[in-house]
């Protein structure tokens, strides 16, 4: 069914009501946005998605497609919808789409430091990443030791709220 929309009685611009900008700024002005619900569902959706596609061999089989809590944008901050799934032993993953121009799926894991202050954050790639981080951490039991460490409170981490 095509609906007819009503052109502006003033476009902003100062162009005619009937010209195609002006027709363009009232679809804009009355199409409507995502709800903050949809959104979040939407952002789990698209999480569960890449990890199945990109990570079939390792998240794919680990994590459920309802692991994941959505977030919505925060449009003050041009933040992406976002989702995060607990891994157990304080890690997370948090999925999002980048907003740069290619707009592409950016998976990172959240370690918690060994110190107990704070996250370590890894962007991940690929499977081949995911593997070789998981190596890493292993040993530690999924927490992320710093080199350098003197066993200050004060690490470089993103402190944990």
């Amino acid at each position: 069914m095509t609906e007819i929309l009503t052109p502006p009685l003033i476009c902003p611009t100062g162009a005619s009501p009937d010209s195609p900008l002006a027709v363009l700024f009232n679809i804009a002005a009355t199409s409507a946005r995502l709800t903050l619900e949809e959104e979040r569902e939407s952002a789990e959706t698209t999480a569960a998605d890449h990890v199945y596609t990109a990570y079939p061999d390792t998240l794919g089989q680990a994590l459920d497609h309802d692991a994941w809590t959505g977030y919505p944008a925060l449009r003050d901050n041009a933040v992406q919808p976002s989702a995060v799934a607990h891994l157990d032993g304080g890690l997370w993953l948090h999925h999002t789409i980048t907003s740069d121009a290619d707009y592409r799926d950016a998976l990172t894991l959240l370690v918690p430091c060994t110190c107990g202050h704070g996250y370590v954050e890894s962007l991940l790639e690929d499977e081949t990443d995911l593997l070789e981080l998981l190596q890493e951490l292993r040993p530690t039991g999924g927490h992320a030791v710093h080199s350098g460490d003197t066993g200050s409170p004060h690490c470089a981490s993103t402190p944990a709220v």
